[in-house]
């Protein structure tokens, strides 16, 4: 059999998967070593010149001629061994799956362990800190990026220009820089004080949260303090005790806050049970959304005010319009409008106060 021939035995065995490639490529690479026998040059005479005895030749000698069946041996070896790896592989995948379970169930616990042994980094020449797994920063540093993707404690102030939390992370202090995002858990101890504050995991605050923008599509509680933002949204859920002070303030979700809302206007679409002290804002616009609701407050004042799915004791403007499910006590308005399912018990003159 001329090389040729074995070449294509090997890639038809290697097509069909009866060989890896590796195999294929170290057996062509033996054999490419191996020169060509030239060919036999012409008598210049009739006579022949005698044959002298060929010398034993070992197969795998690079630079010596090997025979055909040699090469067919290894290569049928080759497979053979291959194969019986192979086979025996399979046998104990397949007798020995608790084996197989355990040995995985120990890989990851010796992951885990070796995970909650990973403490903080500060990379880029103390500009980022990145908690993976576990660690305690202590408080006071300042960090142009503060990441905490694992579980982690700050133990003073957090003073990061942008701070991100996709795990959960405990500040004992302060948290003051330019952006705070948690998609994870956050527990602040006391004051935020950043430029853009926003939550779509959980957070708890144990102080006040002084902001330019406020978004809250997770959830929110505030122990104690005020709100304060120029632009806020919630489309989560969010529990202040104290009051909310805005510019824009609009909710699509449903909130619990002890004190006032005050700002200059107010959209709110209600989903779920709301309630509030009172709400203070020029423009007010309360809308039933799509998953309903309901809106409990002492106090509603504003120069346009439309309720829908408000229970109020009061509710005091220029344009007073009650919507659809609407049940006040007192309304004391310029010009007023009354839906047909919305009541009112009295009205008044509108006061100065």
């Amino acid at each position: 059999m001329n090389r040729e021939e074995l070449l294509r035995r090997l890639e038809e065995r290697l097509a069909k998967g009866e060989i890896g490639e590796r195999t294929y490529l170290d057996i062509k690479a033996h054999y490419d070593a191996i020169p060509e026998a030239p060919p036999a040059p012409e008598a210049p005479s009739p006579p022949e010149p005698p044959t002298p005895p060929e010398s034993p030749r070992h197969p795998q000698h690079a630079g010596h001629p090997i025979h055909n069946g040699d090469l067919e041996r290894m290569i049928e070896n080759t497979i053979e061994s291959a194969m019986e790896q192979v086979a025996a592989g399979l046998d104990r995948a397949f007798t020995n799956k608790d084996e197989a379970r355990r040995r995985m169930d120990e890989v990851n616990r010796r992951v885990q362990e070796a995970m909650s042994k990973i403490g903080p980094r500060i990379e880029d020449g103390g500009k980022v800190c990145v908690i993976r797994g576990s660690g305690t920063v202590p408080g006071g540093q300042h960090f142009e990026e503060f990441k905490c993707a694992g579980s982690g404690t700050v133990t003073g102030d957090l003073l990061a220009d942008e701070a991100h939390v996709s795990g959960a992370c405990v500040v004992e202090g302060r948290c003051v820089g330019q952006e705070f995002h948690a998609s994870g858990r956050a527990d602040i101890g006391k004051d935020v004080e950043v430029q853009e504050f926003r939550v779509s995991g959980r957070t708890n605050v144990g102080g006040d949260v002084r902001a330019q923008e406020v978004s809250v599509s997770g959830a929110l509680t505030m122990g104690g303090g005020i709100l304060d933002a120029e632009d806020v949204s919630f489309s989560g859920s969010v529990q202040i005790a104290g009051g909310v002070k805005a510019e824009e303030f609009a909710s699509r979700g449903q909130f619990q806050i002890g004190g006032d809302i005050e700002a200059e206007d107010v959209d709110i679409r209600l989903a779920g049970s709301s309630k509030v002290t009172s709400i203070k804002a020029k423009d007010i616009e309360i809308r039933i959304g799509e998953r309903r609701g309901e809106l409990v407050a002492e106090t509603i004042q504003g120069e346009d005010v439309y309720l829908e799915g408000t229970r109020a004791g009061l509710v005091q403007g220029h344009n007073v319009r009650l919507g659809p499910h609407c049940s006040v006590h007192t309304v004391e308005a310029d010009e007023l409008e009354v839906h047909e399912t919305a009541t009112f018990k009295e009205r008044r003159p509108r006061s100065s106060a």
